[in-house]
Order: C-alpha cells, then structure tokens, then sequence
C-alpha cells in the first residue's frame, strides 16, 4: 500500500491533479489470501499479521496527509486509536477534518467513536 501511495501522490503532482483517496485497512484480507494460495504464489499480497496491517495504514495515512497539496484522504476506520492518530499526523501536517480530510466507516460500526468525534470536530467526522 506503500508503494501505491508513494504513486497516486506523485501522479497528482504529474498531472496537476487534486485525487482523492480512500485508504481501508484489511477489507479483502480473506480473499487476497485464497487468491495466491489458488494460484500458487509462494506469497501473500498482504500483511498475515494485524500488527504489521497497523503500522503500514498509519504510514499510509502519514503519507497521503503529508501530501496536501494533491492529495484529499479519505481514512475508513472504526479503530479509536487510528482516528486519534490520524488525528495527531493531520495537526503536524496543517490540514483540517472536513476541509483536508475525512474519516469515513461502514454503516454500523464506529457509531459511538464517530458520534465523539463529531462532537469535537463538528460533524466532519
């Protein structure tokens, strides 16, 4: 996931392009899985453990954060600790919850934690 965020923010700056970006963490685990073990691939196309999921989605974060002047990112989650992280990257980078970014969840999961954070950021949350 690395790799492509490097791409799409440096694909924005090729083509003057303002993108808007989702990043989700380990919607397709599963599948991802059982696809390389049918084709045979000695590897998976994915982290097999949550811890290492974790780090790569907050380096991720960071990333498309760090690229305001391409990048909208758009970070799917209901892990309180994501959204308190996104929330420190975003106050380093100078970017704002609703104008720079968003936080986004499945319908639901998250309730409360969106529910607390829109009632300290607004309802961008």
């Amino acid at each position: 996931a690395a790799s492509v965020a490097r791409w799409l923010i440096e694909l924005g700056r090729e083509t003057q392009r303002f993108l808007m970006v989702r990043l989700v963490k380990g919607a397709y685990w599963d599948g991802e899985i059982k696809h390389a073990q049918e084709q045979g691939l000695p590897d998976y196309p994915v982290f097999t453990r949550k811890c290492a999921t974790d780090v790569s989605y907050l380096a991720c974060a960071r990333a498309l954060l760090d690229a305001g002047d391409r990048i909208y990112p758009q970070f799917a989650t209901h892990n309180a600790h994501t959204v308190a992280a996104i929330a420190a990257f975003a106050r380093m980078a100078g970017r704002t919850l609703g104008e720079d970014f968003e936080y986004q969840r499945l319908h639901g999961m998250g309730e409360a934690l969106y529910a607390e954070t829109a009632a300290r950021h607004g309802d961008a949350a």
